[in-house]
C-alpha cells in the first residue's frame, strides 16, 4: 500500500484531488456490482480449507479473502494467469496459490474496488470522460505491484502534471527528509535505519503519563505551555499525532475545547452507533433461542421501544438479575403484542414475519429496508451464523475532516500530516502503535511467501514489508515538525491493563543511547507538579487514601427497624430468607444493601458459575429421583440421565444447550452420573423415602418470620424426617463449620418446620411426632451430613454435638441490632477470622467491594498505620 496518496491534477483548474475508486469509476464509467460475497462462492468447492471452512466458516472466509485480495495487489493486470503457481515446488504454497488462482477464475465479479480497477485497466485513454493527469510520476517503493501498475496506465492515458504544479504542491506539505535540528531531526533522518547514536536535547522530550484520558489532556496542556512560552506563535504552528481510536479523538476533543484551544483535523462527522443494526442483533439471538439475558435487556432498555425508559430500565435489570422480567410479565397495552413475538422461530418464513412485526411496532427504527435485504439472502433453511453476519451492526465511521487554518492541527495514525507544523505532539507510545504490528498472515507462512516470490515473481507482501511500511510511515509523520517533537508513552489503557512501549519508541531510544525505553521517560508523577512541563491545579489529597471514614466503636445507628426496610402490603416485614440471615451473621452492611437491593447492576453475559452447576444438579436429582417412587437401578439412572440433564439444562441455563457449550455439558454429565450413583447408595443404604422436592417452608425464628425452600424431604424407615439441603460442594468445610457450632441454615430449618406459620403435609407429619433431622449433602464427594438427631442413619456422618450454638446466638444479636437501627460494621480481620474460629467463608467481604471498604482497621492496622 502506498504512503503518498496517489494524486491528480486538473488541467483546467489545477484542483488537486485523490485517484479514489469513485473517481476512477465516475471517468471511465466502470458499471456498478451488487454486492459482493465470498461465502457462496466457497459452498461445496473442493478445496485445501473445506475441513476448516466446516468447524469455523466465518474465519474462514476472512482469512480466504484476505489471501485473495493480496495476491490479487501482487498482480499488475488483474489477471489469474499472472499467479503461475504450477513454477513452485510440490508442498503447501503450490496446492493453497492453486486453490487461490481456481477459486478467482471462477469468481462472476471482483471486490470492491477490484471490479472498478479491472474495468480501468481494459480501457483506452479515448474512453475517460476527463483527463485525470498523476501529480507525481515517481513510483512509491511501498506499493503493492497493482498499485504502480494503475498509476502506469494513467500515466500513459493522461500524462504527467506540470512541473510548476507538483512544486507549488510540495511547498505546502510536511518535508519528508528530515531537515529539523538537534536530536530530533536525527531521529526523523535515521529512524529504522543503521546509524550512529545520537546526544539527546531540547528538541525531544518524553513523558509517562497514566492512560489515554491522562494523554489527552497533557497534550492540551502542553499546546497551552508551549504557546504561553511563546516557543510557537499560534496554534496551528502545533500538530497532534494520535492513534485511530475513537476514545482518543474524543478525550482530545474534550481536554482541547475545555482549554478554548481549536482543534483542526476532528471529523467532521464523528462515529455513529448503529443502533438499528444493534436491536436487529438482539432480535436475532432471542428468535433463535434460548433468548441470552444481555440480548433481552439490550431490547427491553433500548429507547425506540413503546414503553417508558423507566420500565425499560427496569425489565432489563430483571432479566439480567434472574434471567425473566416480573415487570415485563405484568405489561397490558403498552407492548404487550412485541413481548409475545420474543419467541424462537423454526422457519425463514416464520423468521421473516416475525422481523416485519417487529418493524411495524417499531417505526422509529425503520427496520423493514435491513429485513428486506435479510429476506433475500435467506435460503430454504435458518443458518444462523450467516444470518447474524448479514445483521451485524456495522457502526457508521467517521467522516471528513474538520480542517481549518487557525487550529492545533490533528494528524492520524494511518496517514501523512496534511500540513507541517513546528512542533509535534505524539500520543500512544505504546503498544501496537507507532508502527501498528502487522497481523501475521493466517494463509501463507513467511518461508512460503519467499518461495512464492522466487519461483513466479509475484510480490505478496510479508510482515518485514509491512514492518518497513509502517516504520518509514511513522518516520515521515515524525518530519512534519520542524523544531521540536513531544512523545507521551501511557502506562495502561482505557481498560486498566498494562502495555509494554511501542515499537517505535524502543527505535527511538536505542538511536539515542538509551539501553531501555524507560530511560527516557519523564514520569510526571514522580515529580513536584511545581517541576512539570504544563500547568496545574493542585487538589488537596483525600482524608485517609480515600478510605471512608468509619466510627471507632464501628457501629453506625440508623434510628428505625432495619427488619421493615422490605415491608408487605400489611405493613409487616417481608420474611427472611436462610440465605439472607447467613448474609447478616458475616455482615450486617452486606446484609442491608440486599435489604435494599444496592448491589452491582453491569451487564454480564450467562456464565457456568456455581450456582447456575448447582441448580442444575439439583434437577437433575428431582427428575431421576422423584417422590414417593422407589430408588432407581445404576442401570436405569445411566439410560435416564441424559434426559434428565437435558430438562434439568432447559429449566435452569437454557444457554447451556447450545454449541458453543459442549464440552461443559459432557463434563457435567460425568460429574452428574457420580452425583445421582452415590445419592441412589445413600437412599438404600438408609431406607429412605422421597417425600418431597423442592419444598416450600415457612415459619418463626423468635419473632422472626423466615422462609425459604428444601431441596429434598426424606421419610426413614423409623419415622423420623430428614430434610436435605443439597450442595455443590466437598464436605471438609461444611463439616469444619458444623463442628465449630457455627451452621446457622439447620436450626433455621428446624425453625421452620417446628414453629410453622403455614401449615403443609410436612409440617402435619412433624406435628404428629415425626422427629425432623437436617441433613446435607454434599455432591462433589457424595457425602451426607446429618445434624445429632441423625444419630443411627445408614451412610451419614451425624453431628456429635449442637451444630448451631455459637451461630444462633451471634444471630440474635445481630438481629436486636440491626432491629433496633443499628448496623455494626466488619473489623479489617474478620475475614480471616470467620474462615480460622467458624470455617465460614465470608463471601460478603470477600467479594462485595464496597463492604470491604468499609471495614474498621483494628488496633494492629492502626499501629502500623502510624508507624
Amino acid at each position: 500500500m502506498r504512503l503518498d496518496p496517489l494524486l491528480t491534477c486538473s488541467p483546467q483548474t489545477g484542483a488537486i484531488r485523490p485517484v479514489t475508486p469513485d473517481l476512477l469509476r465516475d471517468v471511465y464509467l466502470a458499471p456498478r456490482w451488487a454486492d459482493w460475497s465470498l461465502r457462496e462462492a466457497l459452498n461445496g468447492r473442493p478445496a485445501p480449507w473445506t475441513e476448516s471452512l466446516a468447524a469455523a466458516p466465518e474465519a474462514t472466509t476472512a482469512a480466504v479473502e484476505m489471501a485473495l485480495v493480496a495476491v490479487m495487489k501482487a498482480t499488475s493486470a488483474l489477471d489469474p494467469a499472472e499467479l503461475r503457481p504450477e513454477a513452485l515446488k510440490d508442498g503447501r504454497a503450490r496446492t493453497h496459490l492453486i486453490a487461490l488462482r481456481d477459486l478467482w477464475r471462477d469468481l462472476k465479479t471482483l471486490p470492491p474496488p477490484f471490479d472498478t480497477i479491472s474495468h480501468v485497466l481494459r480501457c483506452e485513454a479515448r474512453d475517460a470522460l476527463e483527463p485525470v493527469p498523476v501529480l507525481d510520476p515517481a513510483l512509491c517503493p511501498h506499493a503493492d505491484s497493482l498499485e504502480n501498475a494503475l498509476q502506469e496506465h494513467l500515466g500513459a492515458h493522461h500524462g504527467i502534471a506540470s512541473e510548476a504544479a507538483l512544486d507549488a504542491w510540495r511547498t505546502r506539505q510536511a518535508l519528508s527528509d528530515g531537515r529539523a535540528p538537534g536530536a530530533l531531526g536525527a531521529i526523523q533522518r535515521g529512524l529504522g535505519r543503521s546509524v550512529d547514536t545520537v546526544t539527546r536535547d531540547r528538541s525531544l522530550s518524553v513523558f509517562g503519563l497514566r492512560d489515554p484520558r491522562e494523554e489527552a489532556e497533557f497534550a492540551a496542556a502542553r499546546a497551552q505551555a508551549l504557546l504561553a512560552d511563546d516557543i510557537v506563535a499560534a496554534p496551528s504552528e502545533l500538530g497532534v499525532l494520535a492513534p485511530d481510536d475513537p476514545a482518543y479523538t474524543l478525550a482530545l476533543s474534550e481536554s482541547f475545547d475545555r482549554l478554548g484551544l481549536p482543534l483542526s483535523g476532528l471529523p467532521a462527522t464523528p462515529a455513529r452507533r448503529d443502533a438499528a443494526g444493534e436491536i436487529m442483533s438482539a432480535l436475532l439471538a432471542v428468535l433463535q433461542g434460548p433468548a441470552p439475558r444481555t440480548a433481552l435487556a439490550t431490547f427491553y432498555s433500548h429507547p425506540a421501544m413503546p414503553w417508558s425508559r423507566a420500565t425499560g430500565r427496569q425489565m432489563a435489570r430483571e432479566v439480567i438479575d434472574r434471567g425473566w422480567s416480573q415487570r415485563a410479565q405484568k405489561l397490558r397495552e403498552e407492548g404487550m403484542a412485541l413481548l409475545d413475538a420474543l419467541r424462537p422461530v423454526s422457519s425463514p418464513e416464520q423468521l421473516v414475519a416475525r422481523l416485519f412485526s417487529m418493524a411495524e411496532a417499531l417505526p422509529a427504527l425503520d427496520l423493514a429496508p435491513r429485513i428486506g435485504a435479510l429476506r433475500a439472502a435467506i435460503g430454504d433453511t435458518l443458518d444462523w451464523p450467516a444470518i447474524r453476519r448479514l445483521a451485524a451492526p456495522s457502526p457508521a465511521p467517521a467522516e471528513g475532516a474538520d480542517r481549518y487554518v487557525e487550529g492545533v492541527s490533528l494528524f492520524t495514525e494511518t496517514a501523512l500530516p496534511w500540513r507541517p507544523v513546528r512542533h509535534l505532539i505524539v500520543l500512544g507510545m505504546a503498544g501496537r502503535s507507532w508502527p501498528r504490528l502487522p497481523a501475521a498472515n493466517p494463509f501463507f507462512t513467511e518461508s512460503e511467501i519467499a518461495q512464492i516470490r522466487d519461483a513466479t515473481g509475484i510480490s505478496l507482501r510479508g510482515r518485514r514489508e509491512h514492518l518497513a511500511r509502517g516504520l518509514e510511515l511513522f518516520r515521515r509523520q515524525l518530519c512534519a515538525a520542524s523544531e521540536g517533537l513531544t512523545l507521551t508513552v501511557p502506562a495502561r489503557d482505557l481498560r486498566g491493563e498494562v502495555v509494554p512501549p511501542s515499537v517505535g519508541l524502543a527505535l527511538i531510544s536505542h538511536l539515542l543511547g538509551a539501553k531501555d525505553p524507560e530511560d527516557l521517560l519523564v514520569d510526571l508523577r514522580a515529580h513536584p507538579p511545581e517541576d512539570w512541563p504544563v500547568g496545574h491545579v493542585r487538589s488537596e489529597p483525600v482524608p485517609g487514601g480515600g478510605a471512608p471514614a468509619t466510627p471507632a466503636e464501628a457501629l453506625v445507628h440508623l434510628g428505625s427497624d432495619l427488619l421493615r426496610v422490605r415491608e408487605s402490603g400489611e405493613g409487616r416485614h417481608v420474611p427472611q430468607s436462610p440465605s439472607r440471615l447467613e448474609t447478616l451473621l458475616v455482615s450486617p452492611l452486606a446484609w442491608l444493601l440486599d435489604e435494599l437491593e444496592a448491589k452491582d447492576r453491569s451487564w454480564v453475559p450467562e456464565t457456568l458459575d456455581v450456582m447456575t452447576l448447582g441448580s442444575v444438579m439439583h434437577k437433575v436429582i428431582e427428575h431421576l429421583f422423584p417422590e414417593g417412587a422407589p430408588v432407581p437401578e445404576d442401570l436405569a439412572l445411566r439410560s435416564g440421565l441424559s434426559d434428565a440433564l437435558d430438562t434439568a439444562i432447559r429449566a435452569e441455563a437454557p444457554w447451556l444447550a447450545g454449541p458453543d457449550w459442549t464440552a461443559e455439558r459432557a463434563s457435567l454429565r460425568k460429574e452428574a452420573e457420580t452425583t445421582v450413583l452415590a445419592w441412589a447408595r445413600f437412599l438404600k443404604s438408609s431406607g429412605a423415602e422421597v417425600l418431597h422436592n423442592e419444598i416450600d417452608l415457612a415459619g418463626d425464628y423468635g419473632g422472626l418470620l423466615i422462609r425459604g425452600r428444601a431441596d429434598c424431604v426424606l421419610r426413614l424407615p423409623d419415622g423420623r424426617v430428614l430434610v436435605v439441603d443439597h450442595k455443590r460442594s466437598r464436605a471438609n468445610g461444611r463439616r469444619e463449620r458444623m463442628s465449630k457450632g457455627w451452621d446457622l441454615q439447620v436450626a433455621l430449618y428446624r425453625a421452620m418446620l417446628e414453629r410453622p406459620i403455614e401449615d403443609t403435609a410436612l409440617t402435619d407429619l412433624v406435628r404428629a411426632g415425626a422427629r425432623p433431622v437436617t441433613a446435607y449433602h454434599t455432591m462433589l464427594d457424595g457425602t451426607v451430613m446429618v445434624d445429632a438427631d441423625g444419630t443411627g442413619i445408614a451412610g451419614a456422618e451425624a453431628a456429635t454435638s449442637d451444630i448451631s450454638e455459637s451461630a444462633l446466638e451471634l444471630l440474635a444479636e445481630r438481629v436486636k441490632e440491626v432491629g433496633g437501627g443499628t448496623i455494626r460494621l466488619n473489623g479489617a480481620g474478620d475475614l480471616k477470622r470467620f474462615a480460622k474460629d467458624c470455617g465460614i467463608t465470608a463471601y460478603a467481604l470477600k467479594q462485595n467491594s464496597l463492604v470491604a471498604a468499609f471495614l474498621v482497621p483494628e488496633a494492629e492496622d492502626q499501629m502500623e498505620a502510624e508507624e
